[in-house]
């Protein structure tokens, strides 16, 4: 083997190398998709609570190809509640998810996140309502903006133990679409 060949193939390994280990690594500019509802395993990740069911959909789909179908029953805090696998958000800006509200008439949805392990008073975690449009609705939040409503506290981002995603005090059943939740870094897109 020539010298300038070992020189070539050697290069190529080290250059090779270096795009796996980049590839393995999530950086702070990308998007870390938490939940996109291509699959059935998705829907173990999540904790079943009473008075809400949830099933994939072709319907009403921001990404990929399926989104999930939500049914909210009358009760006071029916949502979703995935199990949080990544736990540090320090490395990303904002929490994003998609959704569709079939209904003709706007409806207020909450978000809480919590970064202690224990469940927190009101007061001591990050609750929010959001106004959803008829229609597609993007929900943004920036991570920066997650302090607690009552002491002011900025949430340990390196600790988010859980998210709930819900309505309060339903009287009638409601059903939403719910599709692509992700982390998005500083210089990706939403």
């Amino acid at each position: 083997m020539t010298r300038h060949v070992a020189v070539l193939l050697r290069y190529t390994l080290i250059v090779g190398h270096l795009l796996i280990l980049m590839g393995c690594v999530q950086g702070p500019s990308g998007e870390r998709v938490l939940f996109d509802f291509e699959s059935d395993a998705e829907l173990d990740r999540f904790h079943w609570r009473c008075h809400t069911l949830f099933s994939l959909s072709r319907e009403h789909i921001s990404h990929g190809e399926q989104s999930l179908r939500l049914e909210l029953y009358p009760s006071d805090y029916p949502g979703l509640t995935p199990m949080i696998e990544q736990r540090d958000w320090s490395r990303y800006k904002a929490l994003y998810f998609d959704i569709h509200n079939p209904a003709e008439k706007a409806r207020s949805l909450s978000v809480r996140i919590d970064d202690r392990k224990d469940y927190p008073n009101h007061e001591d975690r990050y609750n929010k309502v959001f106004t959803l449009k008829p229609g597609m609705n993007r929900i943004s939040i920036p991570l920066d903006s997650l302090v607690t409503s009552g002491t002011g506290r900025n949430l340990d981002l390196r600790r988010i133990h859980r998210v709930f995603i819900f309505m309060a005090h339903l009287e009638k059943r409601v059903v939403l679409y719910v599709d692509y939740i992700r982390l998005v870094g500083h210089s990706a897109s939403p």
